[in-house]
């Protein structure tokens, strides 16, 4: 008996729709349905919450034919595997962190009608984050004081104000607001027994965060601003330091470095207390511009220094370490009226350690 192939007959018969016909006897039409694209995030929820540093899986079960393509993003944003996008049907987070927190999408498309989409919200809970704006204050008799910490947290925080570990609540002479993730203590007609170390203590559920902000009559920190080049013998120390009251003294540290081409060596100290010139005095910032000059360097040597001033409320806290190089004997830097750059200056003193081919640590 011959052999009879049946011929299919192929119809497009809507954009959904495909009509198989076969021409041999015994065979019925078969119809072949395109399908767009259907889906269902799980878990079903819009929203899922999960703890800082634990981990999600989201599926996104999707329907159609051709069977979709399934696709995951991040609203506004990128995924935590640093991907504008993943494929597959599945999204594992690990080791979340709070800026994994927001909106996941999930797209289903095979290339019928309009992809799918579905939405998730992702809800991270993490202990309590506190930033302090300043964590010192300078004022005087009468004055007022508004310490501030920046709060983070998910969920929201209770935040406790302390001054030396006692607890603080608003009176009449102070006052603790919140705006927004700012809590503001505020401190009207400043007294010396307000002076102190106050503490912003932040809980919730997840955990806790403290951050100190001292408040006292003594000077900030000095910030040296004098150029790292000067006269042979001599060298004028210039600095900035923040103080409601005048400065009374101010303590001068200095030292040479000896340094050839195979080792180095500090001199000793010299411990200076002197009575600064103040150059200007900024009654809005308490900024003041005070000077000093040292006699008696070597030249074509390196010093170092440190200072520290006093009000009549106590010293200050050490600057930072400043470093300078005296210059060779017969050049006046300051009598020619020469004015070198930091950037100059720190790059005079780094070709001189390069020059004795040492590092110099402190």
């Amino acid at each position: 008996m011959d052999r009879v192939t049946p011929i299919a007959k192929i119809t497009k018969t809507s954009s959904r729709c495909l009509s198989v016909s076969l021409t041999t006897s015994g065979f019925s039409d078969i119809f072949v349905s395109r399908i767009p694209p259907n889906l269902q995030i799980i878990p079903p929820e819009n929203q899922v919450t999960a703890k800082q540093g634990g981990s999600v899986l989201f599926e996104c079960q999707a329907t159609g034919n051709p069977a979709p393509i399934v696709q995951w993003s991040k609203k506004d944003g990128i995924l935590p595997s640093g991907l504008q996008v993943e494929s597959g049907s599945t999204l594992s987070l690990n080791d979340l962190q709070k800026q994994h927190a927001g909106m996941y999408q999930c797209t289903a498309s095979n290339g019928i009608g309009q992809p799918a989409t579905s939405e998730v919200k992702l809800q991270v809970l993490y202990p309590p984050e506190v930033h302090v704006v300043r964590s010192w204050y300078n004022t005087g008799d009468s004055l007022e004081a508004k310490l501030s910490c920046l709060i983070n947290a998910d969920p929201p925080a209770e935040v406790l104000w302390y001054q030396n570990s006692f607890p603080l609540q608003p009176t009449d002479k102070r006052s603790i607001t919140s705006s927004g993730t700012t809590s503001t203590l505020t401190i009207r007609n400043v007294q010396f027994s307000d002076f102190g170390n106050y503490s912003c203590v932040v809980l919730n559920s997840i955990g806790r965060d403290k951050k100190y902000i001292e408040i006292s009559g003594k000077p900030g920190v000095a910030e040296i601003i004098s150029p790292g080049f000067s006269n042979p013998n001599s060298y004028r120390l210039t600095w900035n330091v923040q103080s409601v009251f005048p400065i009374v003294e101010a303590k001068i540290l200095f030292r040479r470095l000896l340094i050839n081409t195979t080792y180095h060596h500090h001199d000793q100290w010299h411990d200076m207390i002197v009575r600064p010139n103040e150059v200007s005095f900024n009654s809005e910032s308490t900024e003041r511009l005070q000077q000093y000059q040292l006699n008696g360097l070597v030249a074509d040597s390196v010093y170092e220094c440190l200072i520290q001033t006093k009000s009549q409320y106590g010293y200050s806290e050490l600057s930072n370490l400043h470093q300078w190089f005296t210059s060779r004997v017969g050049r006046q830097i300051e009598s020619v009226g020469a004015r070198l750059s930091s950037f100059f200056s720190t790059i005079v003193l780094l070709v001189v350690f390069i020059g004795y081919k040492i590092v110099y640590r402190y």
